[in-house]
């Protein structure tokens, strides 16, 4: 073998080595791209869960406070209606007395007792 031809080895090595390197360098620069496109990603994944996260708490609080004011009304129509129940004379008559207290039992029970 010729010193040319060794020379021309070691060039081809070197070459070869070279293309390796590059290649190396083009995936690590790959995959730090991937990396963060996966960090971009997820970033933007846990502002939409967050952004979830607060639009379902303010449907719960509205849902909560138009289901508090819708019983506010139920109670408060069973609170007069057992009061006007109260109200009415109530006769010799049993049945009417039982079913007076009847009514202001069930008012009560529906509002939790409290009349």
């Amino acid at each position: 073998m010729t010193h040319a031809d060794e020379t021309t080895g070691d060039v081809r090595a070197a070459d070869a080595i070279n293309r390796v390197l590059e290649a190396e360098q083009r995936a690590h620069d790959k995959i730090a791209q991937c990396d963060a496109q996966a960090a971009a990603l997820a970033a933007a994944a846990r502002e939409r869960v967050l952004r979830l996260g607060e639009r379902t708490d303010r449907r719960i609080v509205s849902l909560r406070t138009r289901c508090e004011r819708w019983l506010g009304g139920r109670v408060a129509a069973l609170r007069a209606q057992a009061e006007a129940v109260r109200r009415q004379p109530v006769g010799d008559d049993a049945r009417s007395a039982s079913l007076a207290e009847s009514v202001a039992r069930l008012a009560a029970r529906l509002t939790d007792g409290d009349s």
